[in-house]
């Protein structure tokens, strides 16, 4: 069958890889480190496994990620500051 190069073709997997769980759409939380602040991007679209909750992130979200990544690192993105902790389990490790 041929399709137009414009359609887009998504393949969306419908099993986990713990083996056990089924995939659904629904919402996670994008977690990531970027020149030593932490940025938190919430509600983002995923595929959520219902038995170990992994999130499988969407192509589309992906790419939206990507463009707030960039303008976070361009400083063009206001973000709202959150309380944050760290530990260093290697430090811990030593101590």
């Amino acid at each position: 069958m041929d399709r137009p190069h414009d359609e887009k073709i998504e393949l969306i997997p419908n099993t986990c890889n713990c083996g056990r769980g089924r995939l659904a759409p629904g919402f996670t939380d994008y977690i990531t480190r970027i020149d030593g602040s932490v940025l938190v991007i919430k509600n983002v679209r995923a595929l959520i496994c219902d038995v170990c909750d992994e999130a499988y992130i969407t192509p589309d979200a992906s790419r939206e990620i990507d463009k707030i990544v960039r303008d976070f690192r361009e400083g063009k993105l206001l973000a709202k500051p959150i309380a944050a902790g760290e530990v260093d389990l290697k430090m811990k490790e030593s101590a």
